[in-house]
């Protein structure tokens, strides 16, 4: 998802993009770093309410807000919004082009983390699955910490299911009655196979008595 939003941000006069989801959650951003998490997500909560107001899925395709020193142009698309800060003078016919190939890959990427994580917003828990990277070295550095990892997609996922930030996560193996709590490490430049899963390092795989591909009960610590 990074790399299309990265592909987007090409475009001359856009400062940055997000994909927020029809509940206003953010799935996954490229923004710059002075736009900080909370902000986000303020304005995805701002972007639900305003689409939902003037029914943009139902009669609109896109939203063009325009301001003295910038626009927000904001797209629908199946289960998302495409949210784009862009400069003034930004040429949208071009824009455009690169919006309508866009949306169509972003919309082929977000039923997966809740397929692959098998839950529904209406579950009261969440299951995950476990991966590990291939470079077991990489998995061993933030093994050594204590640590687990997940993509930013899957970090937005939990966030949402539990409508609460978090910096620490609960696995619970309840096959072999073992749980532990450890500080989450998100990985924002992975590989998309590992949105939906918790990636854990050998340690915690052989302390949890875990195997790749095992689904573990999800608390947020």
């Amino acid at each position: 998802m990074q790399d299309i939003l990265r592909h987007i941000n090409s475009v001359e006069g856009v400062i940055g993009s997000a994909v927020f989801n029809e509940n206003g959650a953010v799935v996954d951003h490229a923004f710059p770093p002075l736009i900080d998490a909370e902000s986000l997500h303020s304005a995805a909560g701002l972007v639900l309410e305003c689409t939902q107001g003037l029914q943009i899925s139902r009669s609109l395709d896109i939203i063009d807000l325009r301001y003295a020193e910038g626009r927000i142009i904001i797209k629908a698309f199946p289960g998302a919004l495409l949210c784009l800060l862009c400069t003034k003078n930004i040429n949208l016919p071009v824009l455009n082009i690169t919006l309508k190939l866009a949306v169509k890959k972003l919309g082929a990427l977000l039923p997966n983390i809740a397929e692959i994580a098998g839950e529904t917003a209406d579950s009261s828990i969440l299951r995950l699955r476990i991966s590990h990277l291939a470079n077991r070295d990489a998995s061993k550095s933030f093994d050594s910490l204590g640590m687990i990892a997940v993509s930013q997609p899957t970090s937005s996922y939990i966030s949402e299911f539990y409508k609460s930030a978090f910096k620490k996560l609960t696995l619970i193996n309840a096959t072999a009655g073992t749980s532990g709590t450890f500080p989450v490490m998100i990985m924002k430049d992975i590989d998309q196979q590992f949105d939906g899963t918790i990636i854990v390092g050998p340690g915690i795989e052989k302390k949890l008595q875990l195997n790749e591909g095992d689904n573990v009960e999800i608390k947020i610590g």
